[in-house]
């Protein structure tokens, strides 16, 4: 027997930003109960797993803000309006990276906060690695991290690794690497 829905009565944007828009929802359960739901909704996002000609893959170490603490993560990001997931994670791996992929790879997507947040994030594996040159985001400092994907897994047991996204996108990608 398939779980009932719930029935939105109504939905507005409580705050917006280039990231981000803040959504309450009004809903009614299937008992007729009635209530709120808050959540951030965004055009989705892309995670890479970029392989480098040596079979390793790149890793950024960065500071995250929220929790005031070193990150170590797969490049990734936000869908950009009017741009597709494809050419978003073609330019999130130069930006971070500093390297262009000649191949591309879609290997699967994944919801990271299905509670908290709408965003479906897909997963792509970079191969055929070179340089390139692009801006890079004030916001954003990287160190470039070549691991291994024993290192990787090693890595995720240590807690280095750490990011539910670069985890998730991991755990999807890794099949593929064979």
């Amino acid at each position: 027997m398939p779980i009932a829905k719930w029935t939105k009565l109504s939905s507005e944007v409580f705050h917006e930003n280039k990231w981000w828009k803040g959504i309450h929802d009004r809903f009614r359960l299937p008992n007729g109960k009635e209530g709120d739901y808050y959540y951030m909704s965004t055009p989705g996002g892309v995670s890479i797993i970029p392989v480098d000609t040596d079979g390793k893959i790149l890793f950024l170490r960065q500071y995250r803000y929220i929790f005031d603490q070193e990150s170590l993560e797969c490049p990734a990001g936000g869908v950009k309006p009017g741009n597709s997931e494809l050419e978003t994670a073609k330019a999130e791996l130069i930006e971070e990276t500093g390297k262009k992929a000649e191949f591309f790879d879609e290997v699967g997507r994944f919801a990271v906060g299905s509670g908290l947040l709408d965003e479906m994030t897909k997963v792509f594996v970079a191969r055929n690695l070179s340089p390139a040159f692009a801006e890079k985001d004030e916001t954003e400092e990287f160190e470039l991290v070549r691991l291994t994907p024993e290192e990787v897994d090693e890595a995720i047991l240590r807690g280095e690794i750490w990011d539910g996204f670069s985890i998730s996108a991991w755990a999807i990608a890794k099949p593929y690497l064979k």
